[in-house]
């Protein structure tokens, strides 16, 4: 019984799999692909199926179904995976190798025969050892491939990595990169319109792992034109738009408005063209100041038609300005967030903004948003529980106790959060889980709101 349902799962993977190979290239992609056939060949291998095996095995498929992005610094930019850089300082070993054959083993997975021809990292012993590791893709004999591995005796592989001789030269030379800071991203800013994507995506996740403060240092060498030509290249992935964005923030003029205008226009007639709105009404702010602001306040806050995924993408532009960037003030952002004061179902995305930058002038607005929330505007009572927790003035303790009177579960479920979420109130507010992807759908929470609003 159990081998059946074993077989079962291992058929539905293959299945799933055989999906992801027609879709995927990505690295991410590979490695959740090498995990899922170790699982599988973990069941097969024993005359009594593991459940681990099976329960590892689920797991890996979802978590590359889910597609999930490593690590965030530049607040608009999601890095695609560790960049190689990264993956040398941690591996234990890293290798270049050349493929000497494909074949295909009992799950009917294609696995290379690699023979190591460079040793980047590791035992120098390892050169001209073969390597058999699984491939989303055929290969043709003496391509080339990147692997990285971890722990000795044996070393643990990750999933290859093609190379083309751009490629070979470029990791190479990555050796010879200053560790960190402004040098290290001027070295890698050509890359980025490398004709060779596994280059490209590298210096891409370079600089989606840097600080704003560090690009603002490159903004007389970034390229202005071709920064333009990506923002309305419906061909080019809203990851690298959005960090286009942010270079056109630094390196931009009063006339780039405009292109903010031309990417409303382009999602307008094509459903499937994400602007990367977080970062391009960043852009509108820091070229258009407080007139952009005031447009902002009036097609995303104040007009309840707007669509919740946009104005969401605005409260976190403003968000960023108000903590990294500095060029309006945050006196005057904190203004423009206490417009959706007046939309209970929404406030509660902005009142841990307004505590954590001391903005004490709405206790009155926020006790009643506590007062008057109905099922469709519950998600504010927590949010005003924090901000009044954290505010220093007597009138928010008194409002509090009062609050306490009204609703005393919803006042002690939020305090009893406290415990892990001490000094200035920042209730998590998620971000919609498209957003950064698509653009398309809602999440639930996004989806309950609209719906609410009309």
């Amino acid at each position: 019984m159990i081998k059946s349902k074993t077989n079962a799962f291992c058929l539905m993977v293959r299945w799933r799999v055989s999906l992801i190979q027609k879709q995927s290239t990505s690295p991410l992609g590979e490695l959740l692909l090498i995990n899922i056939h170790q699982c599988l060949a973990g069941c097969l291998s024993t005359r009594r199926a593991s459940v681990r095996h099976v329960v590892a095995g689920s797991v890996m498929v979802c978590l590359f179904l889910a597609s999930a992005t490593i690590a965030l610094s530049c607040p608009f930019c999601s890095a695609l995976a560790p960049t190689m850089s990264d993956d040398l300082r941690a591996a234990t070993a890293a290798v270049i190798t050349r493929c000497e054959s494909v074949d295909a083993d009992e799950l009917g997975f294609r696995v290379g025969q690699l023979r190591v021809t460079v040793v980047m990292k590791g035992d120098p012993k390892l050169k001209k050892t073969l390597i058999e590791k699984v491939l989303l893709a055929d290969a043709a004999r003496d391509e080339q491939f990147w692997l990285v591995g971890y722990g000795e005796s044996p070393v643990e592989w990750t999933a290859p990595m093609r190379l083309s001789a751009e490629a070979v030269a470029y990791l190479s030379d990555l050796k010879t990169v200053p560790e960190s800071g402004v040098k290290r991203l001027e070295y890698f800013l050509p890359f980025l319109a490398h004709q060779d994507e596994t280059i490209a995506a590298d210096a891409y996740n370079e600089f989606a792992l840097a600080s704003l403060e560090d690009i603002a240092e490159l903004k007389d060498k970034l390229d202005r034109q071709w920064s333009i030509e990506q923002l309305t290249d419906a061909t080019v992935p809203v990851y690298r738009r959005r960090l286009c964005w942010t270079f056109l923030s630094f390196c931009g003029t009063q006339d780039d408005r405009r292109l903010f205008d031309q990417a409303i226009e382009i999602k307008q007639k094509d459903a499937s063209f994400d602007p990367g709105m977080d970062a391009a009404i960043s852009c509108l702010l820091s070229l258009g100041g407080e007139a952009a602001l005031k447009r902002i306040e009036r097609d995303y806050f104040d007009n309840n038609d707007a669509d919740y995924l946009d104005t969401f993408a605005a409260i976190s532009a403003i968000r960023v300005h108000g903590t990294e960037l500095n060029l309006i003030s945050q006196d005057r952002l904190a203004e423009s967030l206490r417009h959706l004061l007046r939309r209970p179902k929404l406030a509660d995305l902005v009142i841990p903004d307004l505590a954590r930058w001391k903005d004490w002038t709405v206790i009155d607005r926020v006790a009643e948003l506590f007062a008057e929330a109905d099922d469709e505007s519950r998600f504010v009572k927590p949010t005003v529980v924090l901000y009044l927790k954290a505010c220093p003035l007597p009138a928010a303790a008194k409002t509090l106790q009062r609050l306490r009177r009204i609703d005393p579960e919803a006042v002690r479920q939020a305090e009893a959060s406290m415990l892990f979420n001490q000094g200035v109130a920042t209730a998590p507010v998620p971000p919609p889980k498209d957003m950064g992807t698509s653009g398309q759908g809602q999440s639930q929470r996004g989806s309950e709101k609209k719906g609410q609003e009309q």
